[in-house]
């Protein structure tokens, strides 16, 4: 499935207790990284910045801070996901994968005849 938007992942994260509104005004520059480190430090929920100084948009953080998020939040792609990190990690295997293959059907389709 996945998300179709950054949002869709963020109301997914709140109505299943993975995440921490902040309506109060931060400053971006030393307030919010502040709030951010203390909240990846105990292992916490994503954090929203509704209201961050000197910008019109929110901010959110710590999407992956925990194992726990990560696995929630890939959940019905995580095979996909995986797949994809081990095709970046040896490129080539994709390649011998896929004329292993060419290899089989075409030599047992035409071997039968």
């Amino acid at each position: 499935m996945g998300y179709r938007s950054l949002q869709a992942c963020i109301n997914d994260l709140e109505e299943n207790g993975f995440l921490i509104r902040i309506k109060e005004e931060v400053d971006p520059y030393l307030e919010m990284s502040a709030i951010q480190l203390r909240v990846f430090q105990e292992e916490g929920k994503a954090v929203l910045f509704e209201n961050v100084k000197g910008s019109k948009f929110p901010a959110v953080s710590n999407l992956f801070g925990t194992l726990e998020q990560s696995r929630f939040i890939f959940r019905d792609t995580i095979e996909n996901v995986k797949k994809l990190v081990s095709l970046k990690a040896d490129p080539l295997s994709a390649l011998k994968k896929t004329m292993d293959s060419f290899k089989r059907n075409c030599f047992c389709s035409h071997g039968t005849s």
